[in-house]
């Protein structure tokens, strides 16, 4: 059976470039340019990995990451948050972080790697 990744970034070429980078494997790449009703999305998906940016088009990934980390039905899925903007430091160490952090621009092994990581936990 297919691992299936759910990738969230406003950025279409980021989105484009996730795509490409990810598709050599079986996985099963679903994209999505906004945050908005994330929670529904990744609860009707069912996931084994979420790609997800800390800015979303008006909502923050940092926000939706705690509440998947809270709900006892989302929070076993790992999630990787992705930012230009932040330090590793600022998301890692908070309480309901993310699994792993990406900065951008991003190295196409670090990605490779953080991904094969999260899907092998």
């Amino acid at each position: 059976m297919n691992k299936k990744i759910l990738i969230f970034d406003d950025d279409q070429e980021v989105l484009t470039a996730m795509e490409s980078l990810l598709d050599f494997v079986d996985w099963d790449l679903i994209t999505f340019s906004t945050g908005q009703d994330a929670l529904k999305k990744i609860e009707r998906e069912s996931p084994d990995l979420i790609l997800m940016d800390v800015e979303l088009d008006g909502f923050d990934g940092r926000e939706i990451c705690r509440s998947i980390k809270e709900n006892q039905a989302l929070q076993h899925i790992p999630i990787i948050l992705i930012s230009g903007q932040l330090r590793p430091e600022m998301i890692i160490d908070t309480e309901f972080g993310p699994d792993d952090f990406l900065p951008k621009p991003f190295n196409i092994g670090d990605l490779i790697d953080k991904v094969y990581f999260q899907l092998a936990s």
